[in-house]
């Protein structure tokens, strides 16, 4: 079994389980007393480039990246370093993630907040506005079209921006069917957890230039910006590994790089 049929049948688990403990209909009393959400889609909009900076403890791929974390000072030296947005892996089993981390990194920044997880049921997407996710993570490889294009619908409803993740050229029709605006390229095989930046190459060709693009997952260093730099029409990137490893100079240092070598392409 892959890794990623591994994750999905954890996560199938977990649903049963939280259903029986916070039903629908309690996520829907929470729903109607957060506040207004922050505009993720903005961002692309009134930006040249955008960085979305990730808390991720540890993965599959990488094994633990920081045994513990403080959220706060996180994300504000991810708001110093000029990250526009900031995305939360929330699995607990594979990523040691939390869905509270999404409250908790609201008090310490202005930054919009994308719920990255393995979203596979509608409940995940009313969970994640009840936890105040400005946008939310969608896996075509694992949603079959119909469902997917409901659960964007499902998402923009609760006034949040989908973002559909793609490894492959079906993943990809199956996004631009669904009706999507941001679409992320993600460089890592869910199946073996290895990165190939050959395959943005060929999916980016394919994507109409009304939609935004990110690439995420292996962007470790100066060498990786080199390999993407060669693309045309990425709007912005999706760091974890490459950001969680690193001290607060070496972020900021990297960030800026990474702002330079896109941004002086434009």
């Amino acid at each position: 079994m892959n890794i990623l049929k591994k994750i999905v049948k954890n996560k199938k688990n977990e649903i049963k389980i939280k259903k029986e403990k916070i039903p629908v209909k309690n996520l829907l009393q929470e729903i109607i007393k957060t506040p207004s959400n922050r505009n993720f889609r903005e961002i692309f909009e009134s930006n040249p480039f955008v960085i979305i900076a990730e808390i991720k403890k540890k993965s599959p791929s990488a094994g633990i990246i920081k045994k513990s974390i403080s959220i706060e000072k996180t994300v504000k030296i991810y708001e110093k370093a000029g990250a526009k947005a900031i995305s939360i892996l929330t699995d607990k089993k594979y990523f040691d993630g939390d869905l509270d981390y999404i409250k908790e990194a609201k008090k310490f920044c202005s930054l919009p907040i994308l719920r990255k997880d393995f979203i596979i049921d509608e409940y995940q997407i009313y969970e994640s506005r009840a936890a105040r996710a400005d946008a939310v993570l969608l896996i075509a490889s694992i949603l079959e079209k119909k469902v997917l294009t409901n659960f964007i619908k499902k998402t923009r409803f609760l006034n949040m921006t989908p973002i559909v993740e793609v490894h492959t050229k079906d993943d990809l029709k199956k996004a631009l069917i669904s009706g999507t605006d941001i679409i992320g390229i993600n460089t890592r095989d869910l199946k073996t957890f290895k990165i190939n930046f050959s395959k943005v190459k060929s999916l980016i060709k394919n994507i109409p230039k009304d939609k935004f693009v990110i690439v995420e997952s292996g962007i470790e260093d100066e060498d990786d910006l080199e390999k993407l730099k060669q693309l045309d029409r990425i709007n912005g990137v999706l760091i974890g590994t490459g950001f969680m490893k690193r001290n607060e100079q070496e972020i900021i240092k990297f960030a800026s790089a990474i702002l330079n070598t896109f941004i002086s392409q434009q």
